[in-house]
Protein backbone atom coordinates (compact mmCIF):
# COMPACT_ATOMS: atom_id res chain seq x y z
CA UNK A 1 0.00 0.00 0.00
CA UNK A 2 1.91 3.13 -1.03
CA UNK A 3 1.57 6.60 1.15
CA UNK A 4 -1.17 8.51 -0.32
CA UNK A 5 -3.13 5.08 0.40
CA UNK A 6 -2.69 5.47 3.65
CA UNK A 7 -3.47 8.98 4.53
CA UNK A 8 -6.84 8.29 2.61
CA UNK A 9 -7.89 5.66 4.75
CA UNK A 10 -6.84 7.46 8.07
CA UNK A 11 -8.35 10.59 7.06
CA UNK A 12 -11.25 8.69 6.39
CA UNK A 13 -11.64 7.27 9.67
CA UNK A 14 -11.16 10.44 11.78
CA UNK A 15 -14.18 11.85 9.54
CA UNK A 16 -16.00 9.26 10.82
CA UNK A 17 -15.28 9.62 14.38
CA UNK A 18 -17.07 12.41 15.35
CA UNK A 19 -19.95 11.09 13.17
CA UNK A 20 -20.05 7.81 15.85
CA UNK A 21 -19.70 9.77 19.09
CA UNK A 22 -22.52 12.14 17.88
CA UNK A 23 -25.08 9.25 17.15
CA UNK A 24 -24.14 7.73 20.54
CA UNK A 25 -24.80 11.30 22.09
CA UNK A 26 -27.79 11.41 20.29
CA UNK A 27 -29.08 7.74 21.19
CA UNK A 28 -28.48 8.68 25.39
CA UNK A 29 -30.68 12.10 24.52
CA UNK A 30 -33.28 9.92 23.31
CA UNK A 31 -34.32 7.88 26.52
CA UNK A 32 -37.91 8.37 26.51
CA UNK A 33 -39.64 10.20 29.04
CA UNK A 34 -41.77 9.12 32.22
CA UNK A 35 -45.12 8.89 30.97
CA UNK A 36 -48.63 9.40 33.39
CA UNK A 37 -50.99 6.63 33.26
CA UNK A 38 -53.75 8.31 30.64
CA UNK A 39 -56.46 7.80 33.67
CA UNK A 40 -54.39 9.68 35.99
CA UNK A 41 -54.27 13.24 33.91
CA UNK A 42 -57.98 12.51 33.38
CA UNK A 43 -58.26 12.70 36.94
CA UNK A 44 -55.69 15.04 38.04
CA UNK A 45 -58.04 18.25 37.80
CA UNK A 46 -60.63 16.36 40.55
CA UNK A 47 -58.11 15.58 42.94
CA UNK A 48 -60.04 16.27 46.67
CA UNK A 49 -58.78 18.19 48.66
CA UNK A 50 -58.37 16.30 51.58
CA UNK A 51 -56.60 16.83 55.28
CA UNK A 52 -54.81 13.25 56.02
CA UNK A 53 -54.48 13.09 59.33
CA UNK A 54 -51.44 10.21 59.62
CA UNK A 55 -50.12 6.89 57.90
CA UNK A 56 -49.13 3.57 59.38
CA UNK A 57 -47.66 0.94 57.86
CA UNK A 58 -48.34 -2.41 58.95
CA UNK A 59 -48.65 -6.44 57.92
CA UNK A 60 -50.90 -6.76 55.58
CA UNK A 61 -52.07 -10.18 57.52
CA UNK A 62 -54.01 -8.14 60.26
CA UNK A 63 -53.98 -4.55 58.65
CA UNK A 64 -57.90 -4.23 59.94
CA UNK A 65 -56.64 -4.00 63.66
CA UNK A 66 -55.29 -0.42 62.27
CA UNK A 67 -59.36 0.71 61.90
CA UNK A 68 -60.33 2.00 65.53
CA UNK A 69 -63.80 3.19 64.80
CA UNK A 70 -66.59 3.52 67.73
CA UNK A 71 -69.42 0.69 67.91
CA UNK A 72 -72.08 3.57 66.52
CA UNK A 73 -69.89 3.19 62.82
CA UNK A 74 -70.49 -0.35 62.93
CA UNK A 75 -67.19 -2.98 62.90
CA UNK A 76 -65.52 -4.35 59.96
CA UNK A 77 -63.94 -8.03 60.38
CA UNK A 78 -62.12 -11.05 58.49
CA UNK A 79 -65.02 -13.37 56.70
CA UNK A 80 -63.11 -16.10 57.79
CA UNK A 81 -62.92 -14.80 61.41
CA UNK A 82 -66.42 -14.15 60.87
CA UNK A 83 -68.17 -16.77 59.45
CA UNK A 84 -65.70 -19.31 61.05
CA UNK A 85 -64.70 -20.62 57.33
CA UNK A 86 -61.46 -21.26 55.54
CA UNK A 87 -63.61 -20.37 52.18
CA UNK A 88 -62.45 -16.65 51.78
CA UNK A 89 -59.48 -16.03 53.68
CA UNK A 90 -58.97 -12.15 51.57
CA UNK A 91 -62.66 -11.34 52.27
CA UNK A 92 -63.67 -8.38 54.87
CA UNK A 93 -67.21 -8.58 56.41
CA UNK A 94 -68.92 -4.79 57.59
CA UNK A 95 -71.72 -5.06 59.78
CA UNK A 96 -73.69 -2.13 60.51
CA UNK A 97 -74.01 -0.88 63.83
CA UNK A 98 -77.07 -2.66 64.97
CA UNK A 99 -75.71 -5.69 64.21
CA UNK A 100 -78.41 -6.70 61.88
CA UNK A 101 -77.21 -6.63 58.46
CA UNK A 102 -73.61 -7.52 56.95
CA UNK A 103 -71.97 -6.87 53.84
CA UNK A 104 -69.40 -9.01 52.29
CA UNK A 105 -67.40 -10.48 49.44
CA UNK A 106 -68.15 -14.35 48.01
CA UNK A 107 -66.00 -15.52 45.04
CA UNK A 108 -65.25 -11.64 43.69
CA UNK A 109 -68.93 -10.60 44.46
CA UNK A 110 -70.54 -8.67 46.99
CA UNK A 111 -73.41 -9.80 48.83
CA UNK A 112 -75.80 -8.80 52.14
CA UNK A 113 -77.20 -11.20 54.97
CA UNK A 114 -79.65 -10.42 57.73
CA UNK A 115 -79.89 -11.52 61.11
CA UNK A 116 -83.30 -13.27 61.40
CA UNK A 117 -83.62 -16.39 64.26
CA UNK A 118 -80.36 -15.58 65.52
CA UNK A 119 -78.37 -16.88 62.32
CA UNK A 120 -77.30 -15.21 59.28
CA UNK A 121 -79.66 -15.49 56.09
CA UNK A 122 -78.67 -16.40 52.64
CA UNK A 123 -76.63 -13.76 50.83
CA UNK A 124 -78.25 -11.71 48.32
CA UNK A 125 -76.07 -10.31 45.87
CA UNK A 126 -76.33 -6.48 45.37
CA UNK A 127 -77.38 -5.26 42.02
CA UNK A 128 -76.89 -2.22 39.67
CA UNK A 129 -73.39 -1.28 41.12
CA UNK A 130 -71.73 -1.99 37.26
CA UNK A 131 -69.28 -4.35 35.76
CA UNK A 132 -66.30 -5.54 37.63
CA UNK A 133 -63.52 -8.52 37.36
CA UNK A 134 -63.83 -8.69 41.52
CA UNK A 135 -64.87 -6.60 44.05
CA UNK A 136 -64.42 -6.73 47.71
CA UNK A 137 -63.72 -4.57 51.17
CA UNK A 138 -67.36 -3.24 51.41
CA UNK A 139 -68.52 -0.17 53.92
CA UNK A 140 -71.57 1.26 54.61
CA UNK A 141 -72.46 4.60 56.17
CA UNK A 142 -74.42 4.73 58.60
CA UNK A 143 -77.28 5.89 56.62
CA UNK A 144 -77.63 2.66 55.23
CA UNK A 145 -78.05 3.97 51.52
CA UNK A 146 -74.12 4.74 50.63
CA UNK A 147 -71.46 1.72 50.17
CA UNK A 148 -68.29 2.31 49.48
CA UNK A 149 -66.18 -1.16 48.40
CA UNK A 150 -62.69 -1.79 46.48
CA UNK A 151 -62.68 -2.90 42.90
CA UNK A 152 -61.11 -4.33 39.96
CA UNK A 153 -61.57 -3.17 36.41
CA UNK A 154 -60.46 -2.10 32.86
CA UNK A 155 -61.79 1.44 33.34
CA UNK A 156 -59.90 2.01 37.01
CA UNK A 157 -56.84 3.51 37.33
CA UNK A 158 -54.44 0.86 39.33
CA UNK A 159 -55.35 -2.73 40.89
CA UNK A 160 -57.55 -2.36 42.91
CA UNK A 161 -59.76 0.91 42.95
CA UNK A 162 -62.03 2.43 45.54
CA UNK A 163 -65.38 3.00 44.48
CA UNK A 164 -68.53 4.32 45.97
CA UNK A 165 -72.15 3.70 45.14
CA UNK A 166 -75.92 4.65 46.73
CA UNK A 167 -78.58 2.55 47.07
CA UNK A 168 -82.08 3.27 45.25
CA UNK A 169 -85.08 2.03 47.34
CA UNK A 170 -87.40 2.92 44.42
CA UNK A 171 -85.62 0.91 42.29
CA UNK A 172 -84.12 -1.94 44.78
CA UNK A 173 -81.02 -1.83 43.49
CA UNK A 174 -77.67 0.31 43.82
CA UNK A 175 -76.75 3.22 41.29
CA UNK A 176 -73.88 2.38 38.87
CA UNK A 177 -70.64 2.57 41.12
CA UNK A 178 -68.43 5.77 40.60
CA UNK A 179 -64.36 5.69 41.24
CA UNK A 180 -63.82 7.84 44.08
CA UNK A 181 -60.71 9.16 42.30
CA UNK A 182 -57.49 10.94 43.74
CA UNK A 183 -55.65 11.24 45.72
CA UNK A 184 -57.72 7.70 47.48
CA UNK A 185 -56.62 5.90 44.09
CA UNK A 186 -53.40 5.01 42.63
CA UNK A 187 -51.69 2.19 40.01
CA UNK A 188 -51.55 0.01 42.96
CA UNK A 189 -53.89 -1.46 45.33
CA UNK A 190 -56.47 0.66 47.32
CA UNK A 191 -59.16 -0.75 49.29
CA UNK A 192 -61.04 -0.65 52.61
CA UNK A 193 -62.06 3.03 52.60
CA UNK A 194 -64.28 3.18 56.19
CA UNK A 195 -65.51 6.38 58.25
CA UNK A 196 -66.23 7.22 61.46
CA UNK A 197 -68.78 9.68 61.33
CA UNK A 198 -69.18 10.25 65.09
CA UNK A 199 -66.01 11.17 65.09
CA UNK A 200 -65.20 12.52 61.45
CA UNK A 201 -61.98 9.75 61.37
CA UNK A 202 -61.58 8.11 57.88
CA UNK A 203 -59.05 4.99 56.97
CA UNK A 204 -58.67 3.38 53.52
CA UNK A 205 -55.38 0.92 52.77
CA UNK A 206 -53.25 0.95 49.94
CA UNK A 207 -50.01 -1.06 48.94
CA UNK A 208 -47.89 1.78 47.00
CA UNK A 209 -44.87 2.51 47.53
CA UNK A 210 -44.78 -0.57 50.10
CA UNK A 211 -42.89 -4.07 50.32
CA UNK A 212 -44.27 -7.62 49.69
CA UNK A 213 -46.51 -8.01 52.36
CA UNK A 214 -46.27 -4.71 54.18
CA UNK A 215 -49.39 -1.92 53.48
CA UNK A 216 -50.26 1.68 54.25
CA UNK A 217 -53.21 2.66 56.29
CA UNK A 218 -53.75 6.36 55.60
CA UNK A 219 -56.08 8.54 58.02
CA UNK A 220 -57.73 11.72 57.23
CA UNK A 221 -60.60 13.95 57.79
CA UNK A 222 -63.61 12.85 55.72
CA UNK A 223 -65.57 15.74 53.87
CA UNK A 224 -69.25 16.48 54.38
CA UNK A 225 -68.98 17.13 50.12
CA UNK A 226 -66.84 16.37 47.97
CA UNK A 227 -64.48 19.18 48.10
CA UNK A 228 -61.53 19.33 44.88
CA UNK A 229 -58.41 21.34 45.07
CA UNK A 230 -57.90 24.24 43.24
CA UNK A 231 -55.33 24.58 40.22
CA UNK A 232 -55.46 28.25 40.51
CA UNK A 233 -53.90 28.34 43.85
CA UNK A 234 -51.65 25.49 44.00
CA UNK A 235 -48.84 24.39 41.29
CA UNK A 236 -48.90 21.71 38.57
CA UNK A 237 -46.26 20.13 40.85
CA UNK A 238 -47.85 20.61 44.27
CA UNK A 239 -51.18 19.44 42.73
CA UNK A 240 -49.36 16.08 41.42
CA UNK A 241 -47.78 15.42 44.34
CA UNK A 242 -51.37 16.08 46.40
CA UNK A 243 -52.88 13.55 43.98
CA UNK A 244 -50.07 11.04 44.20
CA UNK A 245 -50.01 11.40 48.21
CA UNK A 246 -46.43 12.20 48.17
CA UNK A 247 -46.23 13.85 51.92
CA UNK A 248 -48.94 14.10 53.31
CA UNK A 249 -48.00 16.91 55.36
CA UNK A 250 -49.26 18.86 52.25
CA UNK A 251 -52.40 18.34 53.29
CA UNK A 252 -52.48 19.93 56.75
CA UNK A 253 -52.59 23.79 55.62
CA UNK A 254 -51.97 25.73 59.12
CA UNK A 255 -52.41 22.13 61.34
CA UNK A 256 -55.21 22.88 63.78
CA UNK A 257 -58.02 20.67 61.62
CA UNK A 258 -55.11 17.77 62.02
CA UNK A 259 -54.15 18.65 65.59
CA UNK A 260 -57.97 17.93 66.20
CA UNK A 261 -58.16 14.81 64.10
CA UNK A 262 -55.21 13.50 66.52
CA UNK A 263 -56.63 14.00 69.76
CA UNK A 264 -60.08 12.24 68.49
CA UNK A 265 -58.04 9.70 66.85
CA UNK A 266 -55.94 9.09 70.27
CA UNK A 267 -59.79 9.43 71.99
CA UNK A 268 -60.97 6.15 69.34
CA UNK A 269 -57.98 3.87 70.54
CA UNK A 270 -58.87 4.80 74.33
CA UNK A 271 -62.31 3.54 73.66
CA UNK A 272 -61.56 0.49 71.60
CA UNK A 273 -59.11 -0.56 73.90
CA UNK A 274 -61.26 -0.37 77.26
CA UNK A 275 -63.61 -2.57 77.47
CA UNK A 276 -67.38 -0.80 78.57
CA UNK A 277 -69.29 -2.56 81.46
CA UNK A 278 -72.41 -3.37 81.49
CA UNK A 279 -74.74 -0.54 82.74
CA UNK A 280 -71.96 2.22 82.04
CA UNK A 281 -70.87 4.80 79.36
CA UNK A 282 -67.67 5.55 77.65
CA UNK A 283 -67.29 9.03 77.17
CA UNK A 284 -63.92 10.57 76.34
CA UNK A 285 -63.11 14.29 77.82
CA UNK A 286 -59.57 14.32 76.48
CA UNK A 287 -56.58 12.31 75.65
CA UNK A 288 -55.73 11.69 79.57
CA UNK A 289 -59.54 11.43 80.90
CA UNK A 290 -62.42 9.35 79.83
CA UNK A 291 -65.39 9.23 81.75
CA UNK A 292 -67.64 6.23 82.78
CA UNK A 293 -69.91 7.00 84.91
CA UNK A 294 -72.57 10.02 85.59
CA UNK A 295 -70.84 10.97 88.93
CA UNK A 296 -67.59 11.47 87.22
CA UNK A 297 -69.23 14.82 85.68
CA UNK A 298 -67.89 18.36 87.30
CA UNK A 299 -70.63 19.95 85.91
CA UNK A 300 -73.97 19.39 87.39
CA UNK A 301 -75.45 20.48 84.16
CA UNK A 302 -74.10 17.56 82.17
CA UNK A 303 -75.68 15.02 84.11
CA UNK A 304 -78.98 15.69 81.99
CA UNK A 305 -77.30 16.55 78.79
CA UNK A 306 -75.42 12.64 79.15
CA UNK A 307 -79.34 11.16 79.82
CA UNK A 308 -80.53 13.33 76.55
CA UNK A 309 -77.44 11.87 75.11
CA UNK A 310 -78.07 8.38 75.87
CA UNK A 311 -82.23 8.82 74.66
CA UNK A 312 -80.50 10.30 71.32
CA UNK A 313 -78.29 7.41 71.08
CA UNK A 314 -81.58 4.94 71.57
CA UNK A 315 -83.94 6.86 69.18
CA UNK A 316 -80.67 6.55 66.60
CA UNK A 317 -80.47 3.35 66.35
CA UNK A 318 -84.56 2.63 66.65
CA UNK A 319 -84.38 5.09 63.35
CA UNK A 320 -81.69 3.45 61.86
CA UNK A 321 -83.58 0.20 62.32
CA UNK A 322 -87.05 1.39 60.99
CA UNK A 323 -85.36 3.05 57.84
CA UNK A 324 -83.79 -0.24 56.99
CA UNK A 325 -87.02 -2.00 57.18
CA UNK A 326 -88.72 0.80 54.97
CA UNK A 327 -86.15 0.66 52.11
CA UNK A 328 -86.16 -3.56 52.18
CA UNK A 329 -89.89 -2.90 51.80
CA UNK A 330 -89.93 -0.11 48.93
CA UNK A 331 -89.02 -2.30 45.81
CA UNK A 332 -91.70 -5.03 46.60
CA UNK A 333 -94.45 -2.34 47.45
CA UNK A 334 -97.05 -1.35 44.64
CA UNK A 335 -97.62 2.12 43.78
CA UNK A 336 -99.70 3.05 46.23
CA UNK A 337 -98.03 1.70 49.02
CA UNK A 338 -94.88 3.29 47.65
CA UNK A 339 -96.11 7.02 47.47
CA UNK A 340 -96.68 6.46 51.15
CA UNK A 341 -93.15 5.00 51.94
CA UNK A 342 -91.37 7.47 49.86
CA UNK A 343 -92.60 10.20 52.19
CA UNK A 344 -91.73 8.33 55.28
CA UNK A 345 -88.06 7.41 53.87
CA UNK A 346 -87.29 10.93 53.29
CA UNK A 347 -89.14 12.01 56.49
CA UNK A 348 -86.88 9.78 58.37
CA UNK A 349 -83.64 10.39 56.84
CA UNK A 350 -84.52 14.07 57.63
CA UNK A 351 -84.67 12.87 61.40
CA UNK A 352 -81.72 10.77 60.95
CA UNK A 353 -79.36 13.65 59.76
CA UNK A 354 -81.12 15.90 63.02
CA UNK A 355 -80.00 13.13 65.24
CA UNK A 356 -76.60 12.76 64.08
CA UNK A 357 -75.92 16.57 63.80
CA UNK A 358 -77.81 16.70 67.20
CA UNK A 359 -75.68 14.25 68.89
CA UNK A 360 -72.44 15.57 67.33
CA UNK A 361 -72.92 19.14 69.18
CA UNK A 362 -73.88 17.65 72.37
CA UNK A 363 -71.28 15.70 73.21
CA UNK A 364 -69.10 19.06 72.32
CA UNK A 365 -71.10 20.69 74.75
CA UNK A 366 -70.47 18.18 77.54
CA UNK A 367 -66.42 17.97 76.33
CA UNK A 368 -65.84 21.54 76.65
CA UNK A 369 -67.56 22.45 79.75
CA UNK A 370 -65.56 19.75 81.35
CA UNK A 371 -62.73 20.72 79.77
CA UNK A 372 -63.73 23.92 81.50
CA UNK A 373 -64.54 23.14 84.46
CA UNK A 374 -61.45 20.82 85.30
CA UNK A 375 -59.31 23.97 84.17
CA UNK A 376 -60.94 26.10 86.62
CA UNK A 377 -60.60 23.79 89.22
CA UNK A 378 -56.30 23.36 88.07
CA UNK A 379 -56.02 27.25 88.86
Amino acid sequence: MNRNSILIISLAALMAMPCTAQKRRAAVRKKAPVVENPKFEEMLSATQDIVFIDSTVVDKADFLNAYKMTPEAGTVSQYNKFFNSQEQPYSTVYVNQMGNKCWYSVNGGLYTSDMLNKQWSEPQPLEGLGHFQRTNYPFMLTDGLTLYFAAITDEGLGELDIYVSRYDSEAGKFLLSENLGLPFNSDANDYMYAVDEFNEIGYFATDRRQPEGKVCIYTFIPNQKRVVLNDEQISEEEMRRRAKLTSIADTWGDGKARQEALQRLTSLSTIVAKPKKKGDFTFVINDDITYSSSNDFRDPDNHDRMNELNEMRKQYDSLTAELEKQRNYYHKANSIEKNILQVQILSNERKHQQLTEGMRELEKQIRNSEIKRLKTREL
